[in-house]
């Protein structure tokens, strides 16, 4: 029953949050098959949270895992998403990304605007290098992106 209990608040979290990413490639990395590796660091947050409140977010999802195991596979699900973005920041080093901010196009639910962004940062060249995406949803500005990611550091 100990151990029960946190795969059934994983599955729930993932339930609850899977209307934000989907159609998006790194929808799938917020799912069973990473949350169950104990490398992985994953952050969901919807619903009636403070800290979204206070950021104007109605979603805040993040995932962390060591660069040398995930940093290939997460680095081509961002990839593919960027492909859908209209807007974006990108540095490359080493011939992989390193940093991006992408801008997806705004989803409309009952006449509601919501924008939605993807992060994603590869640190891979530091000692226990982590590859980390954010991704945010809700109607902040992209001004208002950039600042949030910049307190973060």
């Amino acid at each position: 029953m100990n151990r029960l209990l946190p795969m059934l608040i994983i599955i729930l979290l993932s339930s609850i949050s899977i209307h934000a990413r989907t159609g998006l490639e790194i929808d799938k990395l917020f799912t069973e098959q990473y949350a169950a590796d104990p490398q992985v660091t994953e952050t969901i947050l919807s619903g009636n949270n403070r800290y979204l409140k206070k950021h104007n977010l109605s979603v805040f999802s993040t995932f962390k895992a060591p660069a040398a195991k995930y940093q290939a596979a997460v680095e081509q699900m961002v990839l593919n998403d960027a492909r859908k973005a209209i807007g974006k920041n990108v540095r490359y080093k080493d011939g992989k990304l390193y940093y991006a901010l992408f801008i997806l196009s705004p989803v409309t639910s009952n006449g509601n605007k919501t924008n939605r962004y993807i992060y994603y940062l590869n640190n891979s060249s530091a000692k226990g290098g982590n590859v980390m995406v954010i991704y945010l949803e809700g109607k902040l500005s992209d001004q208002e992106v950039s600042s949030l990611l910049q307190s973060a550091k």
